[in-house]
């Protein structure tokens, strides 16, 4: 397994730089952790939050509530229900599905939320990451269909075509990371599981502590920290929930884990997934984006 710290190309990441800080506690921190999306998240800020922690917790489990695509009430259910027709959608969902959409293109089709089905037939179908007793999903076969083929949108509505579905899970939780620092004030952090957004000098003036996986850790200013791999949500010989929309199954790229260093939560959760499915194939063209600041990525034996 082979680790890379590759920073865009003539330049090093100002506001990010790799120092063993320690975790982000310590004289003037107010800390908060709890369970959400199936993952611990941590809430930090110099000083008390702006809006008290209980009603941050409280907004993020109505969030999974509302865009799980595990519950049959939520909002991304129904609009799965109703494929082929145009559904009322809430306006945090129209911006999960704007954003969606505009993350295919990003990324040349690497992400793409229209994937659901696929996933499904690979097996992901519980919350857990584990395969289900009895009768497996049907198998779409094939590549999946760009997501601008598939989702329209407009004021208020979003319409799927027939036999397709959407999961925003994997792209929710950086935007709303860079949503709860907002919340929290200032000079913040907000961790939710893989997706670590940071605003202000930190606690010491030196950025905002962020543990990396593969061990180390980086300081985070103004910016954000998310980690992608297939080593978690693994069940199988070779099956885990990174789907590559071009093949239709469980990505067999040359990276298998991207931590990514970016100016917001929102591009470096997308960014890190995308480098893990697209693969070195694909680095240099991600490498060349301005949100970039840097990234560590973990290689299979191969390469």
């Amino acid at each position: 397994m082979g680790a890379h710290a590759l920073p865009r190309q003539g330049s090093h990441p100002a506001n990010a730089r790799e120092r063993p800080l320690g975790s982000a506690s310590g004289a003037g921190v107010s800390r908060h952790t709890c369970t959400v999306f199936t993952c611990e998240v941590v809430l930090a800020c110099h000083g008390d939050p702006a809006i008290p922690f209980a009603r941050i917790e409280s907004h993020l489990r109505e969030l999974d509530g509302r865009f799980s695509r595990f519950r049959a009430d939520s909002e991304v259910s129904a609009l799965n229900a109703g494929a082929g027709t145009w559904c009322d959608i809430s306006p945090e969902l129209h911006r999960l599905l704007e954003h969606a959409l505009n993350v295919a293109v990003a990324s040349a089709g690497l992400i793409n939320i229209a994937m659901l089905p696929w996933l499904l037939a690979a097996g992901y179908v519980s919350s857990d990451g584990q395969p289900a007793p009895g009768e497996q999903p049907t198998d779409p076969g094939g590549p999946v269909e760009p997501l601008t083929s598939v989702l329209e949108l407009r004021r208020g509505q979003a319409r799927l075509l027939p036999g397709h579905a959407v999961d925003v899970g994997g792209l929710a939780k950086g935007l709303w990371a860079d949503d709860v620092v907002s919340w929290l004030g200032p000079n913040s952090a907000a961790g939710l599981g893989g997706d670590v957004s940071c605003r202000g000098p930190g606690p010491a003036g030196e950025g905002w502590p962020v543990a990396l996986p593969a061990g180390g850790v980086v300081a985070v200013t103004d910016g954000a920290v998310a980690t992608s791999g297939t080593a978690k949500r693994r069940w199988g010989d070779g099956m885990h929930h990174l789907i590559d929309p071009r093949t239709g199954r469980p990505s067999q790229s040359d990276i298998t884990e991207a931590t990514v260093i970016a100016t917001s939560g929102a591009g470096a959760d997308w960014l890190s997934s995308a480098l893990v499915i697209g693969g070195t194939a694909a680095a240099g063209r991600l490498a060349a984006r301005t949100e970039v600041r840097g990234w560590r990525l973990s290689m299979t034996k191969e390469s």
